[in-house]
């Protein structure tokens, strides 16, 4: 029984310690989602080129209030998917 209670715990301290995923964290689609998207459409990352992105972000995070930490989460994001944004690291294949 104690197992199963701890179980979750486990696993959410197992997941706090990984590292972010080459296309961004997280948070920043949620950012995204909840700032962009408040006072217009969010315009798909995969139209437009990294230097547009940071172009907009320069104009627009402070209209949409964002701390720095946020825009550079959100940056981050945009980059990851941006019309030229470099693909994914292949991983390595297993070793025999």
């Amino acid at each position: 029984m104690r197992a199963l209670l701890l179980a979750p715990l486990a696993l959410a301290l197992a997941c706090a310690g990984a590292p972010p995923s080459a296309t961004g964290p997280p948070e920043g689609g949620r950012i995204f989602r909840s700032k962009c998207s408040g006072c217009h459409r969010a315009y798909p990352p995969e139209e437009r080129t990294r230097a547009q992105w940071a172009e907009v972000m320069t104009r627009m995070a402070p209209k949409a209030h964002l701390q720095e930490e946020e825009r550079a989460v959100l940056l981050w994001w945009l980059d990851a998917r941006a019309k030229d944004a470099s693909p994914p690291a292949a991983r390595p294949a297993p070793e025999r």
